[in-house]
């Protein structure tokens, strides 16, 4: 009789975990709500400022894998994954993928620069133009925000918070195959 209760309370507790463990992954990497609807599933274009002032545009469609990070020079989680996409770039930068960064409008050049030399970024990082930039890719309400795009143009990955790291190899590599 024992023996019974246990193992229906194991099925039970197993079934509870992989229901938090669903819950957690679906709260922190998909953030679906009634606002999803005005994001768009193809990347807009996109106006930015080089660190030098100049005005340019990001590549629609990109021609390789980007993971556009919206980020702050003063947001500490922006900054705890800072050194996970220099790792990325590290591991998958070429031709086919490339982290993109985008400072939000607030962030002096100045202060940009400082984090660059601090962390070792060694991906391009641009300042957002006006609230041109957020608002096309249907808002940047927190930071840091990344949308990963495949080489067509295709949104297929947004993240609100720091990146998942093995989320976004498992994309990369999913896209890829």
């Amino acid at each position: 009789m024992f023996r019974f209760l246990r193992k229906r309370r194991f099925w039970l507790e197993l079934a509870i975990w992989m229901a938090l463990l669903v819950g957690v992954y679906y709260v922190t990497q998909w953030r679906g709500s009634s606002s999803a609807l005005a994001v768009p599933t193809q990347l807009p274009p996109i106006s930015v400022r080089s660190l030098s002032g100049q005005v340019l545009a990001l590549p629609r469609p990109p021609q390789q894998m980007m993971l556009i990070n919206f980020w702050s020079p003063d947001c500490p989680p922006c900054l705890a994954e800072t050194p996970a996409l220099v790792q990325l770039q590290q591991w998958f930068g070429g031709n086919r993928f490339s982290v993109v960064g985008i400072a939000v409008d607030g962030s002096s050049t100045a202060a940009v620069r400082a984090r660059m030399r601090e962390f070792g970024i060694n991906y391009p990082i641009y300042l957002a133009s006006g609230q041109g930039a957020s608002e096309a890719v249907g808002g940047v309400l927190l930071t840091p925000t990344s949308l990963l795009v495949n080489d067509r143009g295709r949104i297929i990955g947004r993240y609100v918070g720091a990146v998942a790291v093995p989320v976004v190899v498992w994309k990369i590599i999913w896209t890829w195959i």
